[in-house]
């Protein structure tokens, strides 16, 4: 039997294209998530190796202090993109049930609409059925 034909079809398609960018999007987003988080804990190991110096003078002592200082900076850069990487994703997570819920409700509609249109056909079978019985009955 051939597939029939609805006006949902092309909203369905839709909808699974839209869902399909949106794990895009999220895959794409955790990949960059992880990716900080290695480079999170590349810096936390950066920063439990660094020695204070045990000698040298004032210049040496504030050079490291300003390179300590550096490096926590950018451990709480990355710590703060780490947090807008999850919320991104989170929203991105709300966009994709959203977009679920869109689909479903299209594909029912579009079941319902195959429904309709294979009753009819029965009906009409049925009817065909009856007046070919009639006509060998009569016959």
């Amino acid at each position: 039997m051939a597939k029939v034909k609805t006006k949902f079809d092309s909203l369905v398609k839709l909808k699974k294209v839209k869902i399909d960018e949106i794990e895009n999007q999220i895959s794409k987003m955790n990949a960059e998530i992880q990716k900080v988080q290695e480079e999170l804990e590349s810096l936390k190991q950066e920063i439990a190796e660094f020695e204070y110096p045990k000698s040298g003078n004032f210049s040496l002592i504030t050079q490291f202090k300003m390179m300590q200082k550096a490096l926590l900076n950018q451990l709480t850069q990355k710590e703060n993109n780490i947090k807008f990487l999850e919320n991104q994703k989170n929203i991105l997570a709300n966009k994709l049930k959203e977009a679920n819920l869109e689909y479903e409700k299209m594909k029912y509609l579009q079941g319902e609409e195959i429904k309709k249109y294979l009753n009819k056909l029965k009906e009409k079978e049925s009817k065909e059925m009856d007046e070919i019985a009639l006509m060998l009955y009569k016959g």
